[in-house]
């Protein structure tokens, strides 16, 4: 069972995301098995160890109190769905790595980088390079390249920009600023 549906049978009448946040603010996700990381604005990951490697499990918001299911125990994205890929730009890629992001299978390093103006870039990684298969000795590894997509989210883990193949540094930069435009329009509805 999730951890979101154990907290709804739970009394009270905080939100599911409130109610996550006091969990884990417990001394049960302070433990090795989780880390948290920091990604400024008042924002941060609680990563989980799983199979040795640390994945970003949950996303937090320290100023609303809030928290997120970003990934379940399946590696499985939970705040994207299919609708949040931009298919078209992932046509050129290996076939096995368009079926992971079908699957929206976190299984490989990924990661949410640092919030600003209320986004943060997350780096989905469909595909490891060779290295990654390498046992302590040098082992195992195989000519696989590294394929990346990236998106960005919002406070709550929405997807903002879909995620996409890029072309280089200059493509993150203008869909960093089509992320902050919409954050900030988002607000502005809000408030009128």
């Amino acid at each position: 069972m999730s951890i979101l549906k154990k907290l709804s049978k739970l009394a009270g009448n905080k939100s599911l995301e409130e109610k996550l946040y006091d969990v884990l603010q417990t001394d049960t996700y302070k433990t090795e098995l989780y880390k948290t990381w920091d990604l400024g604005e008042g924002m941060a990951v609680l990563h989980k160890n799983m199979w040795g490697w640390f994945k970003p499990k949950f996303l937090i918001n320290h100023n609303k109190k809030t928290a997120f299911e970003f990934m379940d125990d399946w590696e499985t994205l939970v705040t994207v769905t299919e609708d949040d890929v931009d298919w078209k730009s992932l046509k050129k890629l290996p076939e096995e790595a368009i079926e992971r992001a079908e699957a929206l299978s976190f299984q490989f390093p990924s990661f949410i980088r640092n919030f600003k103006n209320g986004v943060a870039l997350v780096e989905w990684q469909l595909n490891p390079d060779g290295r990654y298969y390498m046992d302590d000795d040098g082992y195992g590894m195989t000519p696989d390249q590294e394929i990346n997509i990236y998106g960005f989210i919002d406070t709550e883990g929405k997807v903002v920009v879909k995620f996409q193949a890029i072309n280089g540094h200059k493509d993150l930069e203008k869909l960093r600023k089509i992320a902050e435009e919409s954050v900030k329009k988002d607000k502005n509805n809000e408030t009128e």
